[in-house]
């Protein structure tokens, strides 16, 4: 539970720099932004959407975001609004995202979702593992 102190013992994990891409969407972006943040040996990429998750419907832009995915790169779809949680299932756009292999970030801010990031590709986990434990709250980072 938040806030009240553990009996456990304090565990220290070593974090490495990890190469993660930040960019935001907005109407019209070019799937060549995407490609050349791509292009980067990135480990992760955040993609920062309008409103609850959604993106531009672009086929070039879906196709990258697939390729990637498949190639171990983790997508994280968060939100620019300052309040609400990424719903991918509730538009088009989020579902087309989803099976593209972009995963929800759900209510996270770009800073938890970096740092929790870095601390995951720090560790010696597969794609598939790092994706599930994205979407789970570790330390408080995603409102119950």
């Amino acid at each position: 539970e938040l806030g009240v102190p553990s009996a456990r013992p304090l565990v220290l994990h070593d974090i490495t720099p990890q190469p993660i891409g930040v960019v935001t969407l907005y109407p019209g972006i070019s799937s060549d932004v995407i490609a050349n943040i791509l292009q980067q040996p990135v480990r992760a990429l955040i993609l920062l959407s309008f409103g609850v998750g959604n993106a531009p419907q672009n086929p070039a832009m879906l196709a990258l975001l697939s390729e990637a995915s498949a190639r171990g790169v983790i997508i994280v779809n968060l939100s620019q609004c300052l309040h609400g949680r990424v719903n991918m299932g509730g538009y088009a756009t989020g579902n087309a995202l989803s099976r593209a292999g972009v995963i929800s970030g759900f209510d996270m801010t770009a800073e938890a979702a970096l740092t929790k990031l870095h601390f995951l590709l720090s560790q010696d986990l597969p794609a598939p593992r790092i994706r599930e434990l994205m979407q789970q709250s570790l330390r408080g980072e995603l409102t119950p």
